[in-house]
């Protein structure tokens, strides 16, 4: 959309068509926007065959798809550090918020992926975790590698960006280590044990 500006970490919402012909919606986050000419960039998870990976597997130059938003409720605010944690549904996000901070403002980023080939560059101190075939969406591998983050005294924000549960686990864990709970932003892309209900982000590796 010509015009709109875009925050960091707000999402577009596709209407897209499964296999039998239903309609089907699926969100995305906005990875980089032109927003002079109305562009936006999306990444797209190609694991499993849901619509949205065969949509992101097929789609072209010149395709038109149906869309609604731009949307999204996080707001960056000044912080000294900033830490982000989450999963590759979440990938997107966490990029886009670590190239939009201002100079000054230290990020360290911790994120869980299938196994290398899901890396993507990171404007952050980066830590990845390998997951192999780990299930996807538990906290076993995440908050042992988050409780590795230095997490000064005072001056933290923190994003967490993932499968619900497991952004609730590292929640906790974050406050018990001195975070106060409202500097932490929390956000569940998708939900291990409803994954057909939640929008645009199955779980990663399926």
């Amino acid at each position: 959309m010509v015009g709109v500006p875009i925050r960091p970490a707000q999402d577009v919402e596709l209407h897209l068509r499964e296999e039998s012909g239903r309609r089907v919606k699926r969100r995305y986050t906005i990875r980089t926007a032109r927003t002079d000419v109305g562009e936006y960039d999306l990444d797209v998870l190609l694991h499993g065959a849901g619509p949205g990976a065969a949509w992101g597997a097929a789609a072209a130059p010149g395709d038109e798809v149906d869309f609604q938003g731009p949307r999204g409720k996080l707001e960056l605010r000044p912080a000294q550090h900033h830490v982000l944690v989450g999963d590759e549904s979440a990938l997107p996000a966490i990029a886009a918020i670590a190239e939009a901070l201002p100079p000054g403002e230290h990020a360290r980023a911790v994120l869980e992926v299938r196994d290398g080939t899901d890396e993507l560059p990171v404007a952050a101190e980066t830590g990845w975790v390998h997951r192999g075939a780990h299930p996807p969406g538990t906290p076993d591998l995440l908050l042992p590698a988050a409780a590795r983050i230095d997490v000064p005294a005072g001056g933290v924000r923190a994003y967490l960006l993932g499968e619900t549960r497991t952004m609730v686990a590292l929640r906790t864990a974050l406050e018990a280590r001195g975070v106060d709970h409202d500097a932490i932003f929390v956000k569940g892309y998708w939900n291990i044990a409803r994954p057909d209900r939640i929008a645009g982000r199955p779980p990663p590796g399926h």
